[in-house]
């Protein structure tokens, strides 16, 4: 199997040259006890001294992947049939039929994080293998003893698994039942699921993320009709999604507090995924419309979690009719607020946000309700398939959630990536470049931001398909 993401674990042989650097100064906002806009980007510091530069005792580094994206073994073993195999599985690659077959060649890929020092892997359950049909009693035993073996090897090669309950795969029956993350009865489905796994796995494991990108599925799945998606109704469907995924996240949370954390000890976090936004020139209507594309992706599920409101961000209230946007009832904003243990942050690239209504969007639609175009995207439901190259985003992000939330959570980077169209093979230069440039931001932010970051996953370990 090939190895596409090149970690850089030997850090200081990779990292980029102090050419690269901008301006020094450790970055506060000026707006002392509110949000921070996205205007007051997070300019980069530069101290070249091996100290400045030392990765942290404990600083977690490793990589991630996904069930459907390199599991393979699709219909074997009892596994359930799940939206992406429905999805994706006639395409003429096979989708993720077999994939690179991580189910049958797991130890190889332990071993290969093993070999390039890798302190973490980062994998998702496939919901329908553990749960065929999404019911608790339908348990596959199959199943469980894949991902206990994986655990396993894993924790005999001192490599810690991060796992992530649902990343896009959902059993087919729950989606054609009701809509999955459409309707609210995905809620009790999700608590039964996340118990279940919480229940075979958390003596082993120590660090779980509920959802992976709520944003991402929200806007392009339910929004646009993809990754498996069949209720679709813009402007509408984005946010019953969104909404379904934050009660299903605090759930989770709740039982795992309640029933398992005080045998187990882990931590339960969010894996969300923020392109970090700046506003395309200094007139204050795109100042606006950058700091409200943050707002729509990251506040969108962080307010009701982190916020004092309870609620979505007020952006989103006033540009969001009602009758689009549910509101929480006074138990479950009980039950969301502070149910998280640590951040995740998922970050690849960020890009520039101007004021104006997308020509392509919808009416209704999320796009139209946050009225931002993007100049680095033609359509911004496709973005670029080569990534923007920009380190300060990683760090921007960051800044953006110490000043908006004042939380003193740790953040794990659970995905950060490169994309890049292959032309110089598995000598690739620009990925260690990159990967050098966005992991020197991270230790910059550590040093001189005040943020604790608890470590950097790359995405991915294996190829996706």
């Amino acid at each position: 199997m090939l190895v596409v993401a090149v970690l850089a674990l030997t850090v200081a042989s990779a990292l980029v040259p102090a050419a690269l650097a901008g301006p020094s100064g450790p970055v506060s906002s000026p707006l002392a006890g509110h949000p921070r806009p996205a205007a007051v980007a997070a300019a980069s510091t530069r101290e070249d001294s091996d100290e400045a530069l030392a990765i942290p005792a404990g600083f977690i580094i490793g990589a991630g992947s996904s069930a459907y994206q390199v599991e393979g073994a699709w219909n074997v073993s009892g596994k359930g049939v799940s939206t992406c195999d429905r999805t994706y599985g006639n395409r003429s690659d096979g989708g993720g039929n077999v994939a690179c077959d991580m189910y049958h060649h797991y130890k190889e890929d332990v071993e290969m994080l093993k070999i390039m020092g890798a302190t973490a892997f980062r994998f998702s359950i496939a919901w329908a293998r553990l749960l065929p049909t999404g019911e608790g009693d339908n348990v596959n035993p199959d199943g469980v003893r894949y991902y206990n073996a994986l655990i396993d090897a894993l924790l005999e090669a001192n490599i810690q698994p991060v796992v992530t309950l649902w990343h896009v795969d959902i059993p087919v029956t729950l989606e054609d039942a009701f809509g999955g993350f459409y309707d609210i009865k995905i809620v009790d489905y999700f608590e039964t699921y996340a118990r279940t796994a919480f229940k075979y796995f958390g003596n082993k494991v120590k660090l779980w993320t509920t959802i992976n990108e709520p944003h991402m599925f929200c806007v392009y799945g339910a929004g646009k009709g993809r990754m498996g998606a069949t209720i679709i109704k813009p402007g509408i469907s984005e946010y019953r999604c969104g909404h379904h995924m934050l009660l299903a996240h605090a759930k989770a949370y709740q039982i795992y507090r309640q029933e398992f954390y005080p045998t187990q000890k882990g931590r339960v976090g969010f894996s969300l995924d923020n392109y970090y936004t700046k506003p395309c020139s200094l007139d204050y209507d795109d100042v606006a419309a950058a700091e409200r594309h943050q707002q729509f992706e990251l506040g969108w599920f962080l307010d009701p979690i982190l916020g004092d409101r309870g609620d979505y961000p007020p952006v989103m209230r006033e540009r969001v009719p009602a009758e689009r946007l549910p509101a929480f009832t006074p138990e479950q904003s009980a039950m969301l607020k502070g149910s998280l243990d640590f951040i995740g942050l998922n970050s690849y690239y960020g890009w520039s946000g101007c004021d104006g209504v997308p020509a392509n969007a919808a009416d209704p639609s999320y796009e139209r309700d946050l009225a931002v175009t993007i100049p680095e995207a033609q359509d911004m439901n496709n973005p670029p398939g080569t990534f923007t190259w920009s380190p300060w985003s990683i760090r921007s992000s960051l800044v953006w959630l110490r000043d908006r939330y004042h939380h003193g959570l740790p953040i794990l980077i659970t995905e950060n990536g490169f994309g890049s169209d292959g032309s110089e093979g598995v000598h690739d230069t620009a990925r260690i470049a990159y990967f050098s440039a966005w992991l020197r931001e991270v230790l910059t932010v550590i040093k001189n931001d005040e943020v604790d970051v608890m470590g950097l996953m790359v995405w991915s370990l294996l190829d996706s398909w």
